[in-house]
């Protein structure tokens, strides 16, 4: 069984993202003719989106935007308990798969992307987040943004409570890379973050998940930027961004001296 484990160094003295850091999506209700609002609804999907993404040493061709905060490929999951990964029923990207309803207020944005300033920008990504990729050329862009999201049931003062977070994913049709940003985190309820590869042997858990330490999640990083993180997930084990990091026998990484 391989279940690896990531610690993510909190970063003190730091600002958090801003909104133009995220790749775009319409905040401000002005759209293009990519953009594609999920319905309004408690444990819902989108329709299957046709895709080309190698993930876990398989291509992936239909993915779904799960309600939930995560992605599912092959099959739309509405579930809002999440299972600690590995899980052998579907295989997902989690950025936030917690229960969350968007029935009243929140908004869910998608689109798949091949417009040259956001491959340009997919591209400087992945090479400044990994040494061994200083020709990556990537072909498709796909950013799915819960964007001021609460949770399922909020009322009384934590009514006003919201998420805001984002998955893009990336790839040149063999190599495929993940990056995760969060630019809001005022609440968390049993979340799991991660990668899953449905096999029930394989995938990735970020370290935080299912405890309250998640929300954290904005002020941490694997590429020293407050809120974001990036990950290679073609292969069958999962890659953080290569940064100056040491790791320990738990598999655990941290920054070194």
């Amino acid at each position: 069984m391989l279940t690896l484990i990531m610690f993510a160094v909190s970063l003190s003295g730091v600002v958090s993202l801003t909104v133009d850091d995220l790749y775009p999506y319409p905040y401000d209700n002005v759209t293009t003719t990519d953009d594609q609002l999920l319905r309004r609804n408690d444990d819902g999907s989108s329709s299957a989106i046709p895709i080309s993404f190698p993930y876990f040493n398989n291509v992936q061709t239909s993915a779904y935007v799960n309600t939930n905060g995560d992605i599912t490929f092959g099959t739309l999951l509405g579930d809002y308990t999440p299972d600690a990964f590995p899980n052998g029923s579907y295989v997902m990207i989690a950025a936030f798969w917690t229960d969350i309803d968007t029935t009243h207020v929140g908004q869910i944005w998608y689109k798949r992307n091949n417009s040259s300033d956001l491959l340009t920008r997919a591209a400087s990504d992945v090479q400044s987040a990994f040494s061994d990729q200083k020709h990556f050329n990537p072909s498709m862009v796909f950013i799915v943004t819960w964007h001021k999201v609460p949770y399922y049931g909020a009322s009384g003062k934590y009514s006003q409570l919201r998420n805001t977070f984002q998955i893009v994913l990336t790839t040149d049709g063999t190599k495929s890379f993940v990056m995760f940003h969060y630019l809001r985190l005022d609440w968390s309820r049993n979340v799991m973050v991660g990668f899953n590869a449905g096999d029930g042997l394989n995938s990735y858990t970020v370290n935080g998940s299912l405890s309250d330490d998640v929300v954290n999640l904005v002020h941490r990083s694997n590429v020293g930027v407050p809120g974001t993180f990036v990950f290679r997930v073609d292969g069958v084990v999962i890659q953080p961004a290569d940064q100056d990091y040491t790791s320990s026998k738990t598999g655990m990484c941290y920054p070194k001296a």
